[in-house]
């Protein structure tokens, strides 16, 4: 038995091949970029949310008005889309209005004095030179706030193609430097990345998120480019 007890303890004192492999193993040297890319496109797609606010002394009569707006507001938009867009109803809320007390008066349980209705209509269209005509036209029809304009892309297929192509040339032109400036030969791909970056919309010239109180002049709005932006890791080899 103390034979077997010797035998096992020399065998754990060997040293193991396939670590002594493993230790031997170069370590690969690279060279990590972020590489970055943009293109300006115009827009193709505008999206503008409308809202309906009435105020009346009870909840139906609120309710009531609201509808009678907002209705019109959507027919006013509908005919100047025709089929070059859609009209949908986002949001929709009815709240009470409480009295404004006076800062210092006795303390009283809140009195109702009346309700607002509020109904938030968002419009999509691909006429983007019309979106003055169209925000005019809705507030003449009873729209009495813009909640939101934004411009973007519906086809971003090709835009995110071409800036994710510069990004990788940007990538290429920073490793080439890089290895020129250590005295090194850049060697092939081994690994890439890609965080395509979200599309980033202008600011167009618009009353957005103003009441509509004078829609005598016609709405200036300025659509620009819309810009794409796509980032691209990678991690070449030195020869």
């Amino acid at each position: 038995m103390h034979r077997a007890l010797l035998c096992v303890a020399l065998l754990a004192l060997l040293p193991l091949p396939h670590r002594a492999a493993a230790d031997d193993t170069p370590l690969r040297r690279t060279i990590a970029v972020n590489g970055a890319g943009e293109v300006k496109v115009p827009p193709d797609l505008a999206v503008v949310s409308f809202a309906v606010e009435t105020t009346a002394p009870t909840a139906g009569a609120a309710v009531a008005e609201n509808a009678r707006q907002s209705a019109a507001v959507a027919d006013a938009v509908r005919q100047l889309l025709a089929s070059n867009g859609k009209v949908t109803t986002t949001r929709y809320s009815l709240d009470p209005v409480y009295e404004q007390r006076e800062r210092g008066s006795a303390p009283a349980a809140p009195r109702i004095t009346g309700y607002v209705a509020r109904n938030q209509v968002r419009a999509e269209t691909r006429a983007i030179d019309s979106i003055g005509k169209l925000i005019d036209a809705a507030a003449k029809a009873g729209a009495n706030r813009v909640d939101g304009l934004d411009f973007t892309l519906e086809q971003r297929a090709q835009a995110q193609t071409d800036a994710l192509q510069r990004a990788g040339e940007d990538a290429r032109r920073q490793a080439e430097a890089t290895a020129a400036a250590l005295g090194v030969k850049l060697g092939k791909v081994l690994a890439a990345s890609t965080n395509a970056a979200p599309i980033i919309a202008p600011r167009p010239f618009a009353r957005v998120g103003m009441a509509m109180a004078d829609a005598s002049a016609p709405t200036p709005v300025e659509a620009g480019d819309v810009t794409v932006s796509a980032m691209l890791q990678v991690t070449y080899e030195i020869e």
